[in-house]
């Protein structure tokens, strides 16, 4: 009798303590299963330039990691708002927000674009982009350039171009750098215009403007790109008379007033003589050091350009 109590005794702690285990193993699944279902909502995600801002919920006091990197902590409630400044936009604009569950939630960041043509990861970078003639009389043709900084890789290396005035000049919209070579040209068209116009003719590799070169193309109406003038600004209380070799300028002034041909077009480069010559109650004090006319002797006459030369005359 007694050696049957005491196997009913064992038997009975055996079977409380596998209905223990039982438990504990019951519990621990559900605690490994509601870790590995836990998952971060995203409320907010979006990128101003490179100033980055997520919000969502996530489990209680996690450590919240974008992208693999700790940026933040929920607080006891779950909520999380991260700001990181500094932040490169992802190729593909998304990014992956944990707070330590099995699963990631992913995000697309707002305010981001995506890059349909990254910059090329070989070592050739845009040098230099040219214009050649940089004046030209509209609707003749230039030519443009572009350089690398060194040959370009397999299947060659494209720039983007664009002109940022195309009532002026318009350029193709790419140019391609063959493999191995490290200069491309392009056509730069130009338009029949009325008065004097310049566009920017840039290039930039796969859309980044960090890689950005231009050049400066002025197209002009044909007299005033064959021309320039010379103008006379009276100066003083007094009276006198300018005159110009070659001739053009007749200018009158009588008590700082100017009357008659004080104004006058001479071919681009032409090298122009004024003389002043006072009136008889008058004194010739000299000439104002102006832009153009430090020496009124020899005034060189600039494409599309008005130089002002200022004379001095003082009553006596």
């Amino acid at each position: 009798m007694a050696t049957s109590s005491s196997r009913k005794v064992l038997l009975g702690a055996l079977a409380t303590r596998l209905v223990l285990i039982g438990m504990l193993v019951v519990i621990g699944a559900l605690v490994v299963a509601s870790v590995a279902q836990a998952a971060v909502s995203i409320s907010r995600a979006e990128l101003n330039g490179t100033q980055l801002r997520i919000e969502g919920q996530a489990s209680a006091n996690r450590t919240i990691t974008v992208d693999g990197v700790a940026m933040g902590t929920s607080d006891g409630s779950g909520r999380f708002r991260i700001e990181r400044s500094g932040f490169a936009a992802p190729a593909d604009c998304t990014v992956d927000v944990n707070d330590g569950s099995a699963t990631a939630a992913s995000a697309r960041l707002s305010g981001c674009t995506v890059s349909s043509s990254p910059p090329p990861a070989a070592s050739a970078t845009l040098s230099s982009l040219a214009v050649s003639p940089t004046d030209v009389v509209g609707p003749d043709a230039a030519t443009g350039t572009v350089i690398l900084s060194s040959a370009a890789p397999s299947g060659g290396l494209r720039v983007d171009l664009i002109s940022d005035n195309t009532a002026a000049a318009t350029v193709p919209p790419s140019v391609t750098v063959p493999s191995g070579s490290t200069r491309a040209t392009f056509a730069v068209s130009t338009r029949q215009v009325t008065n004097a116009q310049s566009a920017v003719i840039i290039g930039t590799v796969g859309g980044d403007f960090a890689t950005e070169r231009h050049a400066i193309i002025t197209v002009w109406d044909s007299f005033h790109f064959a021309n320039g003038s010379i103008a006379i600004l009276p100066g003083g209380n007094g009276s006198g008379r300018v005159t110009s070799q070659p001739a053009g300028i007749d200018c009158a002034i009588t008590a700082g007033n100017g009357s008659g041909s004080c104004s006058a077009f001479f071919p681009v480069g032409t090298v122009v003589r004024l003389d002043a010559r006072p009136a008889a109650d008058s004194s010739f004090l000299g000439w104002r050091g102006l832009p153009g006319c430090f020496d009124a002797s020899k005034v060189t006459v600039a494409r599309g350009t008005t130089i002002t030369c200022q004379p001095g005359f003082s009553l006596r």
